[in-house]
């Protein structure tokens, strides 16, 4: 990394500085009207003047970071104008703002304009940084599911790359490999710039398959912060990477059919899984939960007092999810104390707090729970136990957990889970494969890496 990329990314850390204090400054500003807080006044220029000057050495870090390349050129370059606009705004008012407190209308005006253009450029920063729609990519995804549905007929006449691989890179990669945004400098989205690669050399190698980025990448654990897709993103199934692994395996043509590339018989099954997993024309991701009445007021801030973070899942939907990364007190009090609204809570976020078995005694009476996250903590087989009793859980991660096989094993019997995520736990590799192959609708991730694949061939090298 040379000095000019060491100085664009300090551009994340040093942006928010200025956007809180420029928004202090609207606040106090706004709050001088009222004689009371008009001794604010004094310190609303010194504090503007650190903002502009805070702002300034983010538009220098933003635009070397610019210079990578990771990103549309046209959203940079609106972001960039909107981002100096904004600046020199803020600059304006700096110098007017005694002239405009003389017209009260105008200065009202003045904050709320500033305020507005500030968020449009926050916005436009975050569209960057997470794409564009962040902000209703959830209630976008179940649309774009439902119009771009798998159209495979015959499995054996489907062009590989295309109807495969490529809708595969649709699904789950051009969010951040796309036309609008490019990490890495690297697009997915058509098979030029697939060709092309990115940042970091040729996504394929024909020649050495196990050396080509994409297989590295997708190959690598998830909890690696280079591993693709990343594990906060949904994870390609054990059938796309035993597809992408074979299509490069065999030359990684993009014209030839699936019967062209002749499949073996565990290849075949993958396939089988593929169309079975993506063929399903969605009609809606929407659960269809029974109604529930708002939480009480008191009760949500009783919650929230003792550490918990208390949201609903959806705006017509008053369903709650309970994160509890930050708890005051015992995990076993927060635990008591959220299953008086046991009712409401649908996904239950216990991640790296100071969970252990003898807290969750309580948690047979959360019979809605769909969700859970107890990653991270000291809890064991006894804790499973516990969260047996939930007949409605669709998702389970126990990552870095005493639990073993055996515990696995009695929570495969639920009848609605359909995930466990268990790397990190005290499973041997000999207890994996016998999970996986057990009769059970859960599907296992121990990130494994290779080990997960559904082929026994992953690489092979040309004879030379």
């Amino acid at each position: 990394m040379n000095l000019i990329e060491l100085i664009g990314r300090f551009h994340p850390v040093l942006v928010h500085l200025p956007i809180g204090i420029f928004v202090l400054v609207i606040v106090m500003d706004g709050l001088t009207k009222f004689e009371k807080f008009s001794y604010l006044s004094a310190s609303i220029r010194l504090i503007l003047g650190l903002g502009i000057v805070s702002a300034i050495l983010s538009l220098v870090t933003g635009y070397t970071l610019s210079l990578e390349g990771s990103n549309n050129q046209d959203l940079v370059d609106t972001h960039q104008w909107t981002a100096i606009g904004t600046t020199s705004l803020f600059t304006a008012y700096y110098l007017l703002r005694q002239k405009l407190m003389a017209k009260q209308l105008a200065h009202s005006i003045t904050l709320i304009f500033l305020l507005g253009m500030l968020a449009w450029t926050g916005h436009q920063g975050g569209s960057l940084t997470h794409g564009e729609g962040f902000l209703t990519e959830g209630m976008l995804e179940a649309k774009a599911t439902t119009e771009q549905p798998l159209d495979i007929k015959d499995i054996n006449q489907a062009v590989v790359y295309k109807d495969l691989v490529q809708y595969t890179l649709n699904q789950k990669c051009v969010q951040c490999h796309g036309a609008e945004k490019q990490k890495g400098k690297l697009r997915l989205d058509e098979l030029s710039w697939i060709k092309a690669g990115g940042k970091n050399g040729n996504l394929i190698n024909v020649n050495n398959p196990a050396e080509g980025e994409l297989i590295k990448r997708i190959l690598l654990d998830d909890i690696d912060e280079h591993h693709m897709p990343p594990k906060e993103k949904t994870q390609l199934t054990d059938a796309e990477l035993a597809i992408f692994q074979w299509w490069i395996n065999s030359g990684a043509s993009f014209d030839k059919s699936v019967a062209a590339l002749a499949p073996d018989a565990k290849v075949i099954k993958a396939l089988a899984s593929f169309k079975e997993e993506n063929q399903k024309q969605v009609t809606s991701n929407k659960k269809i939960r029974a109604s529930i009445e708002p939480l009480d007021k008191k009760r949500k801030e009783k919650l929230e007092k003792m550490g918990w973070v208390v949201s609903t899942i959806a705006l017509d939907d008053y369903h709650i999810r309970l994160t509890g990364y930050n708890l005051e007190g015992t995990v076993k009090d927060a635990v008591d104390a959220a299953a008086e609204i046991s009712d409401h809570i649908v996904e239950l976020k216990l991640s790296f707090s100071a969970l252990k078995d003898n807290d969750l005694s309580n948690l047979s009476k959360f019979k809605n729970i769909e969700k859970i996250w107890l990653d991270h903590t000291d809890i064991s087989d006894i804790s499973l136990k516990q969260v047996s009793a939930l007949k409605d859980l669709e998702y389970l991660n126990i990552v870095s957990t005493n639990t073993t096989a055996n515990g696995l094993r009695s929570m495969m019997q639920l009848p609605n889970l359909k995930m466990i995520y268990a790397q990190g736990t005290k499973i041997t590799a000999e207890e994996r494969d016998a999970l996986k192959a057990s009769q059970s609708n859960t599907k296992l991730y121990f990130g494994d890496s290779m080990k997960s694949a559904i082929t026994d061939t992953l690489f092979t090298k040309k004879a030379e």
